[in-house]
């Protein structure tokens, strides 16, 4: 009887170690589930379209408010929703004509690419009735729907980045070589006429 009871004393150590080690493995296996989870949520995150806005003044002359996708994925029904009280204090009305136009549609903004809006020529700087640019801009990809908030106060707005054309480029060259080629030719011209 002495055996009997020492095999019902291991059997019981052996049912209870296996019930800590089956607790074991269900700890481990919730904590995988999470890992997975959270690398999931993090590929997610880097593998989508991330719109973002900022400001160029193209040719010293125009305001362009630039929506760029600094994401790995397309931004499909892209809508860029400006608050009419904007819209309202831009002094020129054609651009405030255009924005109006373009409320309620969509477009699609590709990954490393961007959609402009231009928002005023020079008669925007200084403009003492300017509102601050504010609005939403909503966009999805892969069936899920992503919304930011714009608030940009222009007047206070540091740093505007100024660009040149290919073609402006390309007349400052043209330019450079006509005032060569005629110093050259006068140049000529005055050694034939001595």
């Amino acid at each position: 009887m002495n055996a009997d009871w020492v095999m019902v004393i291991i059997t019981g150590i052996y049912v209870i170690a296996t019930i800590f080690i089956c607790l074991a493995n269900i700890k481990a296996a919730n904590a995988s589930k999470e890992q997975l989870r959270e690398m999931q949520k993090q590929f997610a995150e880097t593998n989508r379209p991330v719109v973002e806005l900022e400001f160029h003044y193209s040719r010293r002359t125009w305001y362009i408010a630039r929506f760029v996708n600094r994401g790995n994925l397309s931004a499909q029904h892209v809508k860029i929703n400006l608050d009419q009280e904007f819209i309202d204090s831009l002094p020129e009305e054609s651009m405030r004509k255009e924005l109006e136009r373009i409320k309620g549609k969509e477009c699609i903004i590709g990954a490393g690419q961007h959609y402009d809006l231009y928002i005023g020529s020079n008669k925007l700087r200084g403009n003492p009735n300017m509102k601050p640019l504010t609005g939403t801009i909503e966009y999805e990809s892969q069936v899920k729907t992503y919304q930011s908030d714009l608030f940009v106060d222009l007047e206070h707005y540091m740093t505007f980045f100024s660009s040149t054309t290919d073609e402006e480029d390309l007349l400052k060259t043209m330019k450079k070589i006509g005032i060569k080629q005629i110093l050259s030719a006068q140049s000529a011209n005055e050694e034939d006429s001595e």
